[in-house]
């Protein structure tokens, strides 16, 4: 239990003082309910007789009112507190989670299913945004509560105080192993929830592809997720319900104890009076309510610590480190020195040496499964290397901040995303301060501003989520609209013209052009127009250059690349006849 609230204390770093408020709070809730206790025993007085019926009814509509008035004051900003603790200790973390992953190498979004991913931001950051700290805080103050008329009752009457303290081990017992069943049990149930939510984020995504083909099987998958965490929820319940109707047994049971020999003190010993009794008979039903209370949020732990232990396993992934003293790059010279790298004992690309000179055009061509992509993908340190070193200008990236080597690359891929958001936000997620003309300067270089006038709203028409509401070609020309805003000097890119048809091909290649004039850049190439042009040619296959060299230089020698020339004139002069 203190580990778990140590774990929710770190995890509020920033939220403390709401915190330690709200737990003040609490405690002063708990002290005010005392006023409780006292009226009522002014309220015995006044019966046998022992005080002024006027002056005692006084001092009971006083202790009244500072009961409601402070029940309802502690109360209501207790809550406050509470709440605002859990809601901003969760943003924070939402917040400091997706920072860590936007360090993370790419390959921990390969190993990592998008589900689970999602399922962690926000359904197990939402079940400890609003228990964590409604658990802590009401532990604490049914603690304190409890704890408060114990040691009242042991200067009132030590023998029921006795017997009330052996209640409350009997039921200490009974709760501590309650927690070990819901911390043993918990993580299943956390594994069917992800499990449910991977599940049906894939649905969703792959919706097309199931309805085109199987969607009894897709509906299939997500309909035995659905049951595995139904059953995952029964079994935990079934498990700690007999644990749950045992306490609540002991609690009645000690409540009896306590009754059954107070009245026999009074009635049979004398050794206790009759406004002793009432006091008594108050209190054996008051200390174990506080009791239960923290008790029953106890039973929560578990649930608690398998959520807290997600979010901490995230937290721990292993970032990509940047190294000391920083470095800063003096050009845009690309340089890869002896450079490879593998998918953990797979290496797919060995040996890469090569330079890639300012203000030029390179062409990556080869096979499919060649390493053309992860070697894009090792220039903007997506991933890093697992032997040699990248340079850009002299600076080994991993020795650059993030945010300078990023304003030094753009990218443009086959698989292009937009956010659901406008149009105008898209392309200025580049820059995010550009004024609207820039936006538009940016839009009209890549031959898409004539269509995001033709739209409805303009520049302010929202996209729908992935851009799924656009064409492949619009939603081309706009990433290469937004790269063309960043105005970065190298460009990474994957010409992607292959799929499209022949008017969204012409201006597509023309925002291209657009965008590197005057850049490095480093393009995963697939037309002979374009190879044609570069600067150097690199060919890959297996994950090793096997070629380089200009078109003049390559296009008569035998190898690959006279081979991809000679494939696609025959894929040009292809004709189907009818």
């Amino acid at each position: 239990m203190i580990k778990t609230f140590q774990r929710i204390w770190e995890l509020s770093e920033k939220r403390h003082k709401n915190f330690i408020c709200a737990l003040i709070l609490s405690l002063l809730r708990s002290i005010v309910g005392i006023t409780q206790l006292i009226a009522i025993l002014l309220a015995v007085k006044i019966i046998v007789g022992d005080i002024d019926f006027y002056s005692g009814m006084i001092e009971i509509a006083i202790l009244t009112g500072i009961c409601i008035i402070g029940n309802f004051c502690t109360s209501y900003f207790e809550q406050i507190h509470t709440l605002k603790c859990g809601f901003y200790m969760i943003a924070d973390q939402r917040v400091s989670i997706a920072n860590h992953l936007r360090k993370l190498p790419l390959g921990y979004f390969d190993e990592a299913s998008s589900g689970k991913i999602c399922t962690s931001l926000t359904t197990t950051l939402s079940n400890v945004e609003t228990a964590a700290t409604m658990v802590m805080i009401s532990v604490v103050s049914g603690l304190f509560s409890t704890f408060s008329l114990f040691l009242f009752m042991l200067f009132y009457d030590w023998r029921i105080a006795i017997v009330t303290g052996v209640g409350m081990i009997c039921y200490l017992i009974i709760i501590n192993y309650q927690m070990k069943l819901s911390r043993k049990y918990a993580p299943m149930l956390q594994k069917t929830q992800n499990h449910l939510s991977a599940t049906t984020f894939s649905f969703l995504q792959g919706i097309k592809v199931i309805k085109s083909f199987s969607f009894e099987n897709g509906n299939k998958e997500m309909k035995d997720a659905i049951v595995k965490s139904c059953d995952a929820n029964i079994d935990l319940t079934a498990k700690s319900m007999p644990s749950q109707f045992i306490a609540n047994i002991c609690i009645a049971i000690f409540e009896s104890i306590i009754l059954l020999l107070s009245i026999y003190r009074c009635f049979t010993d004398g050794t206790i009076d009759y406004i002793k009794l009432f006091v008594l008979l108050m209190y054996s039903f008051m200390v174990y309510a506080s009791f239960n209370q923290a008790g029953s949020m106890l039973s929560m732990i578990g649930l608690l610590d398998s959520s807290l232990s997600e979010i901490e396993e995230i937290k721990n992934e292993e970032q990509m480190k940047q190294e000391y003293p920083n470095q800063k790059a003096v050009s845009n010279q690309i340089v890869l020195d002896h450079v490879c790298f593998a998918y953990g004992e797979n290496e797919v690309l060995h040996d890469i040496s090569l330079t890639i000179q300012p203000n030029t055009l390179t062409a990556l061509i080869g096979p499919s499964g060649s390493g053309k992509t992860t070697l894009c993908e090792l220039i903007p340190r997506f991933r890093d290397v697992s032997k040699g070193k990248i340079t850009i200008g002299g600076a080994d990236l991993r020795f650059m901040k993030e945010e300078e080597l990023m304003k030094k690359i753009s990218m443009v891929f086959q698989q292009v995303y937009l956010f659901e958001d406008t149009i105008l936000n898209n392309i200025r997620f580049a820059k995010p301060n550009a004024t609207l003309e820039e936006v538009r300067k940016a839009a009209k270089a890549a031959y898409c501003d004539d269509f995001i006038m033709a739209l409805p709203d303009g520049y302010n028409t929202l996209i729908k989520e992935g851009g799924n509401t656009l064409s492949g070609g619009e939603k081309q020309r706009i990433s290469i609209a937004r790269a063309i805003l960043k105005d970065a000097p190298i460009v990474l890119l994957d010409e992607a013209t292959s799929a499209l048809d022949a008017e969204n091909e012409h201006e597509i290649l023309a925002a291209i052009h657009q965008l590197t004039k005057n850049k490095t850049v480093l393009m995963i190439a697939h037309r002979i127009a374009t190879v044609q042009k570069a600067d150097c040619i690199l060919v890959l296959k297996n994950g090793r250059i096997i070629q380089k060299g200009t078109h003049k230089e390559l296009e008569n020698k035998p190898g690959l690349y006279k081979d991809f020339l000679l494939s696609r004139k025959k894929a040009k002069e292809w004709k189907m006849h009818i």
